[in-house]
């Protein structure tokens, strides 16, 4: 398993991607990108995705914001990304129980080997429950 943490972009962007046929298509497509800022964030989709050899014709960034994922998990296995919200709880200094919402990013082959595996990666750290699991169209994660 490999983590990625610290502040994570969602990006969307227009590329025109050769199809079966032989023809190009302009598709929209999303990716999560651990950056600084919102400049080396399109520096790096651009790199990644904006100078790839399968790319004819052009290539757009369409939108970047700030992710709410605290940290993404990369498992082996898993083409599909899921985006998982874990609800921790606590007692604050009045003896009230409170909650905290966290989400995380996974990669998965169903949404039960998501869960497996934020189970895994979140292991004991505290008293939680996974609240949902949610398939995203992201593509692929970049640091």
């Amino acid at each position: 398993m490999k983590s990625i943490s610290g502040k994570i972009f969602l990006v969307k962007v227009s590329v025109e991607r050769p199809q079966d046929d032989g023809l190009t298509k302009k598709v929209r497509e999303e990716y999560a990108v651990k950056a600084v800022n919102f400049t080396d964030c399109e520096a790096k989709i651009t790199k990644e995705v904006g100078s790839a050899d399968n790319i004819k014709g052009s290539f757009d960034v369409l939108s970047e914001v700030v992710s709410p994922y605290k940290e993404i998990f990369i498992f082996d296995e898993g083409e599909t990304f899921y985006k998982v919200k874990i609800q921790e709880s606590y007692i604050d200094d009045f003896g009230n129980e409170k909650k905290n919402n966290f989400y995380y990013l996974v990669n998965a082959t169903s949404f039960e080997q998501a869960r497996k595996n934020v189970m895994e990666a979140y292991g004991k750290m505290s008293d939680y429950t996974i609240a949902a699991v949610i398939e995203q169209k992201i593509i692929d994660c970049f640091e």
